[in-house]
């Protein structure tokens, strides 16, 4: 299982698409998000993730 098919199933990605479009977690979906935190170190570290949406970004910083 990928980390994207163990945040949501299909039928919440549908819906969340219905509600905000498609690309509701980013334009470029948990790999773009890697791309932007590449290099950060952020272990032991508290983030605060504002406007978290869904919150699937924040799960994916949580890992």
């Amino acid at each position: 299982m990928t980390d994207e098919e163990m945040l949501y199933d299909d039928v919440h990605i549908a819906l969340l698409e219905d509600i905000w479009g498609e690309g509701f977690l980013s334009p470029g979906g948990p790999d773009e998000v890697a791309r932007v935190l590449e290099g950060l170190d952020l272990s032991g570290k508290t983030v605060l993730d504002i406007g978290c949406g869904s919150g699937a970004i924040a799960v994916l910083l949580a890992r």
